[in-house]
């Protein structure tokens, strides 16, 4: 079986950094709120439920890896989901409800959030090619094949694209995608429609997101009121660039702004945040390209 984007490691969220399960887990051990074998206690939960799981869904004679590792996987997803779920987010209650120790209560919660994520991704996934937006949205196409695909109740996307078989989708990292897709669905959705069907139309077709961000980057920057600059309006584009001397400051501080209006009402706040890195990111990139280079890199009106 492929594993796809998923990695099977019992402990990746207890020593993951960004994993509410393993911020709890740490926290309580240190203030001595959770014994201090509190993590070894979640691990053998979880590698006894493993091996159940892996008996229970095992194909043949013998206890496979796959079984193994998907049981495994699924476990330790819903562990964590099912934490933030019952504590609200709230570490010191996270913390309470891991003393008293009911992991497989915490499980199944989290199994119930993990299908009904996988269920709307699943729909959306349904829905999209009949977008107008997922014309700028071909860099996302291959996920929504998976996620169109998959089975909720077993995580597995059978894309029949796929040779190596059916892949194990994952409800944390691959949602967290899922919903950078809505906001920018949503972005798209905001823009004038006029714009967007020039743009296309100058684009030669459907591509990916990041092409048209960059010129609406352009726009947002110089005011534009269209998003295909014609040779005048990338002029005055370039004449920013080589002001900001490899600084992105004058830059950001026009486009943020507009950027952070356009988004405040779409999504999450993750998603938000997420999208908002990106800007800034490309706006690096933009002021430390060579004129040359950087020309090429935005869709441009032939008039």
């Amino acid at each position: 079986m492929n594993q796809g984007l998923s990695t099977v490691d019992l402990g990746r969220l207890l020593e993951d950094e960004q994993s509410f399960l393993g911020q709890t887990l740490r926290m309580g051990i240190e203030y001595k709120l959770l014994p201090e074998n509190a993590d070894e206690a979640v691990r053998m939960y979880l590698q006894t439920w493993t091996m159940a799981s892996g008996q229970r869904n095992r194909t043949g004679i013998a206890l496979g890896r796959e079984e193994i590792e998907q049981g495994g996987f699924q476990a330790t997803v819903c562990l964590e989901l099912g934490l933030q779920e019952v504590a609200g987010g709230d570490a010191n209650r996270a913390v309470e409800i891991l003393a008293e120790g009911d992991f497989e209560k915490i499980r199944q919660t989290g199994w119930e959030r993990a299908f009904f994520r996988l269920k709307e991704m699943q729909e959306e996934a349904g829905l999209f090619p009949k977008r107008r937006q997922a014309a700028f949205l071909q860099d996302y196409a291959i996920p929504v094949r998976r996620w169109a695909a998959g089975e909720p109740e077993t995580w597995l996307s059978h894309e029949p694209e796929d040779s190596d078989g059916p892949t194990i989708l994952d409800p944390i990292r691959e949602f967290e995608t899922f919903q950078d897709l809505l906001l920018r669905i949503d972005l798209l959705k905001a823009l004038p429609q006029d714009a967007l069907k020039r743009y296309g139309s100058a684009a030669g077709g459907p591509g990916p997101f990041t092409d048209l961000f960059r010129n609406l980057l352009l726009s947002l920057t110089i005011g534009l009121d269209s998003l295909v600059p014609d040779e005048p309006a990338l002029a005055r584009f370039l004449d920013f660039i080589v002001a900001a001397a490899g600084e992105s400051k004058s830059i950001d501080r026009i486009v943020i702004p507009q950027i952070e209006s356009q988004v405040s009402d779409l999504a999450d706040s993750g998603a938000q945040a997420r999208f908002l890195v990106d800007v800034r990111e490309e706006i690096d990139a933009l002021v430390l390209l060579p004129t040359e280079t950087l020309i090429g890199r935005f869709v441009v009106t032939a008039g």
